[in-house]
């Protein structure tokens, strides 16, 4: 937990827009206790140079804001437009069960994304505050000890206990993806880790299309049962695995694991380019106009890898493809540039409050929501109001309600000053 400065989006008396503090969340201080906002250097175009930007903690916002409710709303609105189906609004608001690609499906690889682009800002400040190298390492593990942590006790351990937990976690992907693409950084110049990002991608590709699980012989290599790194799960992990299916018209639980350890390591690809993403932003050298070009041709380029990776590599999530890897990375790109442009080159920051809200503290309400029930909270205070709506208008109304309890938390956290960070 952190305590700091709140930023309101607007310079104070006699400050330039280029001065106006950040909270320390927002400046890739990846640290775990309270601190105080300090100032960090700017250039001209108005950019933190050692730091986090506001786009970045916009950016973050937004992306959470699917998860804590905003994809309910847009299934509501589905259902008042289509009927009970929701139409193709409910559709993408959801993940396929295999191959495919929705909206729903980049919220959490964009997330992945995001911690990589803040590393480069982390590292510098860590240097800047003379940090020894084995400290720097010691915070990396913590960092990813506790997100592991989180996603046990997330996914039930005190009520399943180890043997039927699931280990695999979103968080635990966040953690892991992140820290092999934070040691690449500070190992290994940018020739060398473009050479590791290309390597993970095209190496996975090889090994979903060529290798099959031993246990089901003559399967597709690509499929929830024959692919080889589900294999590895069953062979490895303890616990229950997410994935099951029915094959043969037989149900079989455990297949594979979308966040096991072995799927984390291909996925630190993610990760890798966001770092890519970040470097860019934190370029001395570049106008902020600039900059924002580069980001969007390296979207243009993920895309195009993308596209030409499908015929190879199908669009899916839970295998977390490198088609899929390459496609959403450029949607990542992209929109972080649109945010990198409007709050960071051209000022625009007033319209950034409400997503800065959810960003500053976004583990803070994924981990919230799984343990304060929202839902009952927007009924208890709604649920009169929508009986008397229709079936539809009554949801809405509700999944409106469930966005504004959480948004509601977070800006009580906000405005104590109040930010947790792992």
């Amino acid at each position: 937990m952190t305590k700091e400065i709140a930023y309101d989006g607007q310079p104070s008396a006699g400050q330039s827009a280029c001065e106006t503090n950040v909270p320390a969340a927002s400046r890739g201080d990846d640290s775990c206790g309270f601190s105080r906002t300090v100032e960090t250097p700017t250039n001209a175009t108005g950019s933190r140079v050692s730091g986090r930007l506001v786009s970045l903690d916009a950016f973050r916002g937004f992306d959470m804001m699917m998860i804590m409710g905003f994809a309910g709303v847009v299934k509501a609105i589905g259902k008042c437009i289509y009927g009970d189906t929701g139409g193709w609004m409910a559709e993408q608001m959801t993940h396929p069960n295999w191959f495919g690609l929705t909206f729903y499906d980049m919220i959490f690889p964009t997330f992945v994304f995001i911690t990589g682009i803040s590393f480069p800002f982390s590292y510098a400040k860590q240097l800047e505050k003379g940090m020894t190298s084995v400290r720097i390492h010691l915070r990396m593990l913590r960092r990813v000890a506790i997100l592991i942590a989180l996603g046990w006790v997330c996914n039930g351990l005190f009520a399943k206990g180890f043997v039927n937990l699931r280990y695999g976690s979103v968080l635990s992907k966040i953690g892991i993806a992140w820290m092999i693409a934070a040691l690449c950084y500070v190992h290994f110049r940018r020739t060398v880790r473009i050479a590791i990002c290309v390597a993970l991608v095209v190496g996975y590709a090889v090994l979903l299309n060529t290798v099959v699980a031993p246990d089901f012989p003559g399967t597709s290599p690509l499929s929830i049962e024959g692919n080889f790194i589900g294999w590895l799960d069953r062979m490895t992990m303890p616990g229950v695995l997410y994935q099951g299916a029915k094959i043969g018209g037989k149900w079989h639980a455990s297949l594979c694991e979308p966040s096991g350890l072995y799927a984390n390591f291909f996925s630190s690809a993610t990760a890798m380019l966001g770092v890519f993403a970040g470097e860019i932003v934190r370029a001395k050298r570049f106008s902020g106009g600039r900059k924002t070009l580069h980001l969007l041709a390296l979207a243009a380029g993920l895309l195009l890898a993308g596209l030409a990776a499908i015929p190879f590599t199908p669009l899916c999530k839970k295998l977390w493809s490198p088609s899929f890897t390459l496609c959403v990375a450029a949607y990542s790109t992209a929109m972080f540039a649109l945010f990198y442009w409007l709050a960071d080159v051209k000022m625009w920051r007033r319209w950034t409050f409400f997503f800065v809200v959810i960003g500053v503290n976004a583990i803070a309400i994924y981990v919230l929501q799984w343990f304060v029930d929202f839902r009952r909270i927007s009924r208890f205070f709604l649920g009169g109001l929508a009986s008397l709506l229709p079936p539809t208008g009554g949801e809405l109304l509700l999944a409106c309600g469930y966005l504004a309890a959480c948004w509601l938390t977070l800006f009580f956290l906000y405005r104590k000053k109040a930010f947790f960070k792992v």
